[in-house]
């Protein structure tokens, strides 16, 4: 019988660890095992998603030759070396990726309001993230791109002028103050009237509505 546990795990590993009865911080805990035991639960479930040695250990705070070790175990080989590529260019080249950057962005809003460990929020904003959509296009690196992106203000929160939800958008970039979804809602459907609109051939650049003959960018 299927139990739907396959749904769950997506880290090979259940998502939280039983929380402490004390309602401590399991990082500043004096049982020194048990703090140990629930850091390397997190770097375990981190190198599963994908992270590198260099993330585990910023955010576990676990010795770094013992997070390298952990790794080999796990995944047969060492880590890939040197600081993973820092840029937002791979998300500016799709709207469904920026798309989806505003959906980890607004999970993680919500998750870091609970205050647990940055560990356990990067893995509840992974684990949330692969339930909320259909094809996940963010891998754990892409989740950590996002947020240090907003951290470091190259990427700014906006209201979409359609739909009234905040989304990212490059400082630099002027689009208006529309959202990634309705863009991409937009080029089907009339911003003016919510007509469909009629699907052109490949080289013209404008069309106008049939029914308010508005004219709409291609």
């Amino acid at each position: 019988m299927n139990t739907g546990l396959s749904l769950l795990d997506t880290t090979r590993y259940i998502p939280t660890v039983p929380e402490c009865r004390t309602r401590q911080n399991c990082y500043s805990c004096a049982v020194e095992p048990c703090s140990h035991a629930v850091r390397t639960h997190e770097a375990v479930r981190l190198i599963q998603a994908g992270a590198r040695t260099t993330l585990v250990y910023q955010l576990t705070n676990l010795p770094k030759k013992y997070v390298k070790r952990l790794y080999v175990q796990l995944i047969g080989h060492p880590s890939p070396r040197g600081m993973t590529p820092f840029t937002d260019a791979w998300f500016r080249e799709s709207e469904q990726r920026m798309l989806h950057a505003a959906t980890v962005w607004r999970i993680h809003k919500l998750v870091e309001s609970v205050g647990r460990s940055k560990a356990r929020e990067l893995l509840d904003v992974y684990d949330l993230y692969r339930y909320c959509v259909t094809q996940p296009l963010l891998d754990i690196t892409r989740i950590v791109a996002v947020l240090k992106l907003v951290t470091m203000s190259v990427w700014e929160a906006k209201h979409c002028e359609h739909c009234r939800k905040l989304y990212l958008t490059p400082v630099d970039e002027n689009l208006g103050c529309s959202c990634p979804g309705c863009r991409i809602y937009h080029r089907f459907r009339c911003s003016e009237c919510g007509a469909a609109l009629t699907i052109y051939t490949l080289g013209r650049p404008r069309q106008n509505c049939p029914s308010c003959m508005a004219q709409h960018k291609r």
